[in-house]
């Protein structure tokens, strides 16, 4: 998931009644010069493990290949993969060959799949504690989402 489409999902529900979801933070000047991010590490961590924890047991058994890592912000080398320009607008990445496309006939790679959560993308997007929450359980699903095949447009559709 990337900032482009979280711009585009808060310009679709600006008509619908102003939530607190849709109303970006007033970040202080100061911290956002000093680099300060308002949740440590280890608090956002619990966040992606309690995404992974709300997903269907169905889905959690199908995970069993498949990584889930927290980054600091992605490599110079996924931002080249994926064509992304600006590192703070890329939320989440999934690695890996998705299900659909596996054969039954050939092994499981000896390297689990892999998704990747950023967390300076994340935390620099200029939400509250609450949104940024959201936000990262989204972003876990949406990537959940693509090792089961689903292509951007269809994870957008259903709001991930």
């Amino acid at each position: 998931m990337s900032r482009t489409t979280l711009r585009q999902r808060k310009r679709s529900h600006r008509s619908q009644p102003a939530s607190r979801l849709n109303q970006p933070c007033p970040l202080t000047a100061a911290s956002k010069k000093n680099g300060d991010s308002a949740m440590p590490l280890e608090v956002f961590v619990r966040l992606v493990a309690r995404a992974l924890d709300s997903l269907p047991d169905e889905i959690v058994e199908k995970l069993s290949n498949v990584a889930v890592a927290v980054e600091d912000r992605p490599s110079p080398e996924v931002l080249a993969e994926t064509g992304c320009a600006d590192p703070q607008d890329l939320f989440g990445l999934y690695r890996g060959i998705p299900r659909p496309w596996r054969s039954t006939f050939a092994p499981l790679s000896d390297f689990p799949d892999k998704i990747e959560i950023y967390y300076q993308p994340i935390i620099r997007a200029g939400l509250r504690p609450r949104e940024i929450q959201e936000l990262v359980r989204r972003v876990v699903i949406h990537e959940v989402g693509h090792h089961f095949g689903m292509s951007d447009q269809q994870l957008r559709a259903l709001g991930y």
